[in-house]
């Protein structure tokens, strides 16, 4: 098969890319900065987040995925472009993309994706379950026979799978995830103490004081933000204490709608799982105690992959290397003009 081949994790948070020979060669930001008024683009990736709440009207900073779909498709397609032909080079031929997506997504989320990432330079491409490619990267065999259940905690959707011999055998998607618990950090600093930040600071507060279970000792962390009486730049302490309510209240109501989704799931694809754990992957498993509490709320052993937030990157680079994997799941590489055709048929669908 001529060209590279590209893995494509295009997750509401971050947009993350491998190749064969490298598991790593882009992490960013799912954002692109434009000017209002021509639409053209300024920044992608981190730059273009650095830029969100620190400019004024005549720049907007777009963030292209919404749950795991497609919210803004002209920008999709900018920001895929760029970050192909950044890891295409000077290449002659077009690249192999596989990109990932949440396994309930519909026909026409599916045709979405594959016209943005065609029109971004792709000259073949395929979609592949991304809990699937969770499962792989966090280390679980597509040789294991029996149910083997992975959650993946994104940053707007959390997604369960049971994998068994290589392939899902069950799956859910919730439409929550680790940015619920930034807009509680906010909500409560603006509603409570009368202090206004934005999503850098209160990611920033979840990452380094958060915790998924109440603890007895407390840690702090110095903030800033703009005072909600006069609007003037205002320095702030908060504790891990005084959070811990808001993360808590977020962190039961997910639980409660993975209960529902196990509730769907077999006997046996369920007793396999309670037999063998479960394993927490995403930027979501990143949160203190989030194993430990969610083995008190499953009554499941649960632990979490290491660098949780890479998981699906690697599972995708497994994937692209196993024609096994590949052909167990009928993933194949379509060319660009029999995309077309399947486009087509999405749309009578």
């Amino acid at each position: 098969m001529k060209g590279i081949k590209i893995g494509v994790d295009f997750g509401s948070y971050s947009l993350k890319m491998c190749t064969e020979n490298n598991i790593n060669v882009v992490d960013e930001f799912s954002a692109i900065a434009t000017s209002a008024e021509s639409g053209v683009p300024i920044a992608f990736g981190k730059n273009a987040d650095n830029l969100d709440g620190r400019t004024d009207d005549d720049i907007n900073v777009t963030r292209v995925i919404t749950n795991g779909v497609v919210s803004e498709f002209t920008f999709a397609e900018k920001l895929l472009t760029y970050y192909l032909s950044k890891v295409c080079g000077n290449r002659i031929y077009k690249p192999n993309v596989l990109i990932s997506l949440p396994s309930d997504v519909s026909s026409l989320e599916k045709k979405i994706f594959l016209d943005a990432v065609t029109r971004a330079g792709a000259g073949r491409a395929c979609l592949a379950d991304g809990i699937l490619a969770s499962a792989f990267g966090s280390g679980i065999s597509e040789e294991k026979v029996g149910g083997r259940m992975v959650i993946d905690l994104g940053h707007q959707t959390t997604e369960l799978g049971i994998v068994s011999m290589g392939t899902v055998a069950a799956s859910s998607t919730v439409r929550r995830g680790s940015f619920d618990i930034d807009e509680a950090i906010i909500k409560h600093m603006k509603k409570d103490r009368d202090i206004i930040i934005g999503p850098h600071t209160a990611r920033a507060i979840k990452h380094k004081i958060a915790f998924a279970e109440n603890r007895d000792s407390e840690v702090s962390l110095m903030a800033s933000g703009k005072s909600g009486i006069d609007e003037m730049p205002i320095s702030f302490e908060v504790t891990s204490t005084e959070i811990f309510p808001f993360v808590d209240e977020q962190i039961k109501i997910l639980v409660a709608e993975i209960h529902s989704c196990l509730k769907n799931i077999s006997p046996e694809l369920l007793g396999d799982a309670a037999d063998h754990g479960i394993t927490l992957c995403g930027g979501g498993a990143l949160l203190f105690d989030i194993a430990e509490r969610f083995e008190e709320e499953l009554d499941i052993r649960c632990n979490v992959t290491e660098e949780p937030e890479k998981a699906r990157t690697r599972g995708l680079h497994k994937i692209m290397k196993s024609t096994k994997i590949m052909e167990n799941n009928d993933y194949q590489f379509i060319f660009k003009d029999d995309i077309r055709d399947k486009l087509k048929r999405f749309d009578k669908i």
